[in-house]
């Protein structure tokens, strides 16, 4: 990444403490939001967004309107969560393509590279003019040196084979054990979690997954892991929620859980342990 001369070259949004006061941000009594930038911008921009609800997007707009029109030419946009990721087809009638809504006000910006950490969906990228995705690699590699065990890694189902069988050989060429969901074939509904291995005595299984939300899939594949004698599961997701009840994860038979503060500033605790994205995100993305 290139380091430039002033130090008005990189914005958070939500601000960082540590940024001062480079712009500054306000609503009106009737609900818009506003903004003005404090001081002058470099011409090559970045733009570090963690996404906070649809609001937050109407900040990103407001701030890159801004600082093009005091002299910004190219804008990088550092987005580790996108959202409408899980929204990537239209699975009922009258509903909205939700991740192309999402994509087309962020095409619209005209943004120079808009990096992208381990999205849910390929579809997103796709969508995406000039996108760059950053894998949870280090991610994991960080989280793999700080456990300091013996692991198999545990892919929670068939979408995540390719990813973790990539992770795999990144480190090193640990065991991977596939799991699957069982569906209802009349309804798509999820029945059942289903491991495809025999005994994990005396294992630790790291389960791996892009996000976290309300947990049902991590807690069945838990138990069926502590069914197989599986000693100690860890959980590791890029984005987390925070929707999830963290007794019935524990309750489950996961021990840890790591992840980022992509989505929000969690709080951590001996159970969840979070690491700050921007580790990871200001990195040499693949293009798509």
């Amino acid at each position: 990444m290139a380091n430039f001369d002033t130090v008005n070259s990189r914005y958070f949004l939500p601000k960082a403490q540590q940024e001062g006061e480079l712009f500054k941000q306000f609503t009106f009594g009737s609900g818009e939001n506003h903004l003005q930038i404090l001081a002058p911008s470099n011409k090559h921009v970045e733009i570090m967004f963690r996404y906070r609800g649809d609001q937050s997007i109407i900040q990103l707009l407001l701030l890159t309107d801004a600082l093009r029109r005091q002299g910004a030419n190219e804008i990088d946009l550092y987005i580790p969560y996108f959202p409408g990721a899980r929204q990537d087809r239209v699975c009922n009638q009258g509903e909205p393509l939700s991740a192309k809504v999402y994509a087309d006000l962020i095409n619209q910006q005209q943004y120079h590279k808009v990096y992208l950490f381990d999205p849910h969906s390929d579809v997103v990228v796709a969508l995406l003019n000039n996108a760059q995705v950053i894998k949870n690699h280090q991610f994991i590699k960080d989280v793999v040196n700080e456990i300091d065990r013996d692991l198999i890694l545990i892919s929670p189902d068939a979408g995540s084979n390719k990813k973790i069988f990539e992770l795999s050989s990144q480190l090193g060429g640990l065991p991977v054990v596939r799991a699957d969901k069982l569906r209802d074939v009349s309804n798509g509904a999820i029945i059942g979690t289903e491991v495809f291995c025999e005994d994990l005595s005396g294992k630790t299984a790291m389960i791996v997954d892009d996000i976290c939300a309300g947990g049902r899939t991590f807690i069945e594949l838990a138990k069926k892991l502590k069914a197989k004698n599986c000693e100690k599961i860890i959980l590791v997701v890029s984005h987390y929620e925070g929707s999830a009840q963290e007794i019935k994860l524990q309750e489950s038979g996961i021990d840890a859980v790591y992840t980022t503060n992509s989505l929000q500033d969690l709080v951590a605790t001996k159970f969840l342990n979070v690491k700050n994205i921007w580790q990871f995100m200001p990195a040499q993305g693949e293009s798509k």
